[in-house]
């Protein structure tokens, strides 16, 4: 993933927000304003860094069989990281939502939904920051679409 820094800190300011809003909405429609913002707050940063500390791994996984001499072109190198990246965030997520033997009995599909909802918004801010990117390099005079170095 080879995203500036600036491309970084903006995926984490836009998957912040998304996560805010959904995580706000979400909950201030099922407490009806029992819990503050602040612990909703608390919440979304939480997810989000999960999904960056998932990413993290899913990069590392996918260039370890460069250790063995197999090369992977950089757009699969993306998708196979955000892809196994997203696996690992919902893994995660539905471990840790999974009801306990003394919870009230529930469908297993609840955590699941779950995850994979906040899985998507995972996706939203990623491909966003990547596209917009991928736009600018094309529109610079004198970088190629598939190259970030000036053309000589």
């Amino acid at each position: 993933m080879n995203f500036s820094t600036s491309q970084w800190l903006s995926i984490i300011v836009l998957d912040v927000l998304i996560k805010f809003v959904f995580v706000t909405a979400v909950g201030l429609l099922v407490t009806y304003g029992l819990i503050s913002i602040d612990s909703l707050a608390m919440a979304a940063v939480s997810l989000s860094l999960l999904h960056f500390v998932c990413l993290f791994l899913g990069a590392t996984l996918v260039v370890a069989p460069e250790l063995l001499g197999v090369q992977l072109s950089p757009m699969l190198k993306f998708t196979v990281s955000v892809a196994l990246a997203n696996i690992l965030f919902v893994a995660v997520l539905v471990v840790l939502m999974w009801p306990g033997p003394n919870d009230i009995p529930r469908t297993a599909d609840g955590p699941i939904v779950v995850a994979l909802v906040l899985a998507a918004t995972n996706l939203v801010a990623l491909l966003a920051v990547a596209a917009v990117g991928r736009l600018i390099r094309r529109l610079k005079p004198g970088v190629r679409a598939d190259e970030s170095a000036p053309v000589a």
